[in-house]
């Protein structure tokens, strides 16, 4: 597939751009928020936190422009197609498109969309181009004087962290902007080596295996440099076999992790009795890997693409949205005893500017 070039600014002046991971920011609120409800005892934690978090970014800082991405029905399946395990823990389908729901989550994603549609937050969502995929695209094709901010709770999108992209992580655990500069507080290697520990490592999460005993720890013990400065996967292959034939004319017992790691040894999906059997695979591990998780190549579709590129500064149709239209909804949703009297009427503020500039886009 032809990789379009970064799109052009015409101006100097910095654009700020809010890149948002709908599922993953929706996910945090709604488990989050398990215990918020409404008068009527329905769960809207979901649609709260959502709104509540995207009103925080807004009003901390100015952006010209706001982007919320949705996965799809199938979105994933070109990841599956080369890995069939993918996302297999999560009960996904993506030969039917089916998979576990629940009535409340679906119910509360639906609402948000309202609320954004009001709002005049572009949304986009593609049925098979993963969010993520569609982020990364975004971000490598950014324009020369734009500064992005990415707002996810998935740790996979670190590897995006560079000079003019910055991501706000939603979940409990950080709670706050990781840039450049203060990446090693949150995360233990080199940012540039995020993409390659997480190839070789795995990632639970997605049922992604990794080597064979190994983990982040052990990973970072054995080859420290993986924390100092950017990485190549040769070179811990080749200090891999160092080590071991150290090891060996030293006449001690060759350590199983390393021989796995030379060998690219991971292990079989588990069965039902959760049994595994090793499975020898050498650099083609690693090169399966590395395509799953690395993001500097998002895996997207010509048709998804399209859309994407068509709708990111197409005017949008302002006919029946309003800002009370949103202010609406949340009475309906019983959401305004829960934002309190004092709170209600400036709760919106923060989304006027994004509206104003929309509409000035649909006038000029």
């Amino acid at each position: 597939m032809n990789r379009k070039p970064p799109r052009n600014g015409t101006k100097k002046e910095i654009l700020n751009t809010l890149l948002v991971d709908g599922n993953a920011l929706f996910k945090t609120g709604f488990n989050g928020a398990s215990g918020v409800y409404n008068r009527d005892a329905i769960h809207v934690g979901g649609i709260y936190q959502f709104i509540t978090v995207l009103r925080k970014l807004l009003t901390e800082n100015l952006y010209h422009q706001v982007y919320v991405f949705w996965d799809g029905t199938f979105s994933g399946k070109l990841r599956y197609d080369f890995y069939p395990d993918y996302k297999s823990a999560r009960g996904k389908d993506f030969i039917n498109g089916s998979h576990p729901v629940d009535e409340s989550e679906v119910n509360q994603k639906i609402r948000i969309s309202k609320y954004l549609e009001e709002l005049f937050i572009r949304q986009i969502k593609d049925e098979i181009v993963e969010s993520d995929d569609y982020i990364a695209y975004y971000c490598k094709t950014k324009k020369e004087h734009e500064a992005v901010t990415i707002c996810t709770n998935d740790r996979d999108m670190a590897q995006l962290i560079n000079r003019g992209i910055r991501i706000y992580f939603c979940d409990p655990q950080i709670k706050n902007y990781v840039t450049v500069a203060n990446f090693n507080q949150y995360f233990k290697y080199h940012r540039e080596n995020a993409a390659l520990v997480k190839s070789i490592i795995g990632d639970n999460s997605d049922s992604i295996r990794g080597i064979k005993r190994l983990g982040e720890p052990t990973l970072l013990k054995t080859f420290p440099e993986i924390t100092e400065r950017k990485v190549t996967l040769e070179e811990i292959l080749i200090k891999a076999d160092r080590l071991q034939n150290e090891r060996l004319e030293s006449k001690k017992k060759p350590l199983a992790v390393l021989t796995n790691i030379i060998n690219g040894i991971t292990t079989t999906k588990p069965d039902e009795n959760g049994n595994s059997e090793d499975l020898v695979m050498g650099m083609d591990f690693y090169d399966r890997n590395w395509k799953l998780v690395n993001l500097s190549e998002p895996l997207m579709t010509e048709t998804g693409l399209e859309r994407l590129e068509e709708y990111l500064d197409a005017p949008l149709n302002p006919e029946g949205r309003s800002i009370k239209n949103a202010y609406t909804l949340i009475k309906q949703d019983g959401i305004d005893h829960i934002i309190g009297e004092n709170r209600f009427t400036d709760y919106l503020v923060p989304f006027k500017k994004i509206m104003e500039r929309e509409l000035k886009k649909i006038i000029n």
